[in-house]
C-alpha cells in the first residue's frame, strides 16, 4: 500500500520539519482534488488524476498512485468512491506508520 523506502528518503532528504509541512500540504491538496472530482459531472478527469498520481508517487502512497493511474488510462473505469476509499485505506496506514 505504501512504499515506506520512498518516505524514509523523502524524510531524510528534506528533514522532520520540512517533511510535515510537505505531507501536510500533500493530504490537503489531495482531498481538495478529490472532493472536486467527487462533485464533478465532468467526465474528462485526465489533470486531475495525473496530478494525484504524481503527489502520491512523490510520498510514498504507491496504491493509491497505482489507482490513479489505471484510472487515468481507463477512464471509463473512473470511480470516485474507489479513489477515495483507497486513499482514506493509505491515508490511515501512513499516519498509523508515522506514529500520528
Amino acid at each position: 500500500m505504501l512504499d515506506w523506502s520512498r518516505v524514509d528518503a523523502l524524510k531524510a532528504d528534506l528533514g522532520e520539519e520540512d517533511f510535515d509541512e510537505i505531507v501536510a500540504l500533500f493530504l490537503e491538496e489531495v482531498e481538495e482534488k478529490l472532493s472536486d472530482l467527487t462533485s464533478s459531472g465532468a467526465n474528462n478527469h485526465d489533470a486531475d488524476l495525473h496530478f494525484l498520481k504524481g503527489s502520491a508517487a512523490n510520498l510514498g502512497f504507491e496504491q493509491f498512485r497505482a489507482t490513479c493511474e489505471q484510472m487515468e488510462h481507463q477512464p471509463d473505469q473512473f470511480a470516485a468512491g474507489q479513489l477515495q476509499s483507497v486513499y482514506q485505506q493509505s491515508k490511515s496506514a501512513f499516519l498509523a506508520g508515522k506514529g500520528v
